[in-house]
């Protein structure tokens, strides 16, 4: 098979305009950018979610969730799917009224993905459908990280992790 002389030209000038790898420095002042604009974004988005959850609206709220996120709670099993997480919002509702406080600590962005990193304080106060026992776990505070997927411009939450930082009740007396 012969190569013809125009092939190769082609292919050198293709070689010349390829765009030239990111250098590291270069990488790292592009995702510190890219952090800061999420951590703007998510921050706002975690405010209207506040505002939601504290005005009733468990519909509204979870649209801060992809269709297919994931709510990893403690002491409960996998919350799977924004309809079921909209659905565990509204029985966290039906408890009772809540106060909720997020301090993001940290974004870590880098092109359509960021992991956020942060702090929160819940307070319940208990209502007629409360269950057994629920409201002497609040006020909490607690720690999450948050994994956000930015799509069609608007970033959404991809799979939420969050615990309490109450320390572990004493094993039941009698125990060996």
């Amino acid at each position: 098979m012969r190569f013809a002389p125009w092939a190769a030209g082609a292919l050198l000038l293709a070689a010349a305009c390829a765009p030239k790898p990111e250098t590291p420095e270069q990488a790292t002042a592009r995702m510190a950018a890219e952090s800061d604009s999420a951590k703007t974004a998510i921050e706002a988005a975690n405010a209207r979610f506040i505002a939601h959850m504290q005005a009733g609206h468990a519909d509204s709220a979870a649209m801060n969730y992809a269709e297919d996120a994931l709510l990893l709670w403690p002491n409960e099993p996998m919350v799977r799917g924004r309809a079921a997480i909209q659905a565990k919002f509204a029985e966290l509702l039906a408890a009772g009224s809540s106060l909720m406080q997020a301090t993001t600590l940290r974004v870590d962005a880098n092109g359509p993905m960021a992991v956020e990193v942060g702090t929160n304080v819940i307070d319940l106060t208990p209502g007629p459908n409360t269950p057994r026992g629920m409201a002497a776990m609040f006020p909490d505070t607690g720690k999450y990280v948050t994994y956000w997927k930015k799509t069609n411009g608007s970033w959404q939450i991809i799979a939420d992790i969050g615990n309490t930082s109450r320390p572990m009740a004493p094993p039941p007396s009698g125990r060996h």
